[in-house]
């Protein structure tokens, strides 16, 4: 392994605004560093952390977790919050399936999923975070008619998605195969991560899909 990435790795576990689920207590601490219970909105595979960044900016008044089970991602996102001065954004080193041990029930009010891995093999469809498996993890911990918001350029996965909230009868809240032709956006939905610029500029479409379990 490099040595840089290494150096960032051990030094992500150290940061204050850092936790990591195997910690004693972890959602204690978490609630202990945001400081009050404020509702809360989980980014899942946040990366460097735009999405946790930027709606941490706009909404003073709730607070927000980045999840990566990379540590030397969660080092870019902790930088990220840290230069911004954010004391309702946090980061989580965790795995996803796992998360139902960190959160209690009602504990979490929102999901974003923001350009995951579209795992395009059907082989590999139950790691895609929108398959039940995944919301049968989110569903312990939302709270009762909590959302899930799902950003991709993808269009399998986009579709995928939109089947699973049908077959499943949940509640679809928004869908677009296009994004930024849509005549009205939140100010969420107008956030654009290091990733998302770079699709843009190729060309590409961004989708959206919003639902609630």
């Amino acid at each position: 392994m490099p040595r840089k990435k290494q150096k960032k790795i051990n030094e992500a576990f150290t940061f204050e605004n850092v936790f990591y689920e195997k910690q004693e207590n972890v959602f204690k601490l978490l609630c202990d560093f945001l400081g009050s219970d404020k509702p809360v909105t989980l980014e899942l595979g946040c990366g460097q952390a735009d999405y946790t960044v930027n709606m941490a900016r706009l909404f003073p008044e709730k607070n927000f977790i980045g999840i990566d089970r990379k540590p030397n991602r969660i080092w870019n996102a902790s930088k990220n919050g840290t230069e911004s001065k954010l004391k309702n954004a946090v980061f989580l080193i965790a795995y996803i399936e796992r998360l139902a041990e960190v959160f209690p029930p009602q504990s979490v009010e929102e999901i974003w999923i923001t350009f995951p891995d579209p795992y395009q093999r059907r082989s590999n469809m139950k790691k895609r975070l929108t398959h039940p498996r995944f919301l049968n993890t989110y569903k312990k911990f939302l709270i009762d008619g909590g959302k899930v918001n799902l950003k991709t350029d993808d269009e399998t996965l986009y579709n995928y998605t939109l089947e699973v909230v049908e077959k499943n009868g949940l509640k679809l809240l928004k869908s677009t195969d296009d994004l930024y032709a849509s005549q009205k956006l939140t100010e969420v939905e107008e956030i654009k991560t290091k990733y998302e610029k770079m699709h843009l500029a190729e060309g590409k479409k961004i989708t959206l899909v919003s639902f609630c379990i």
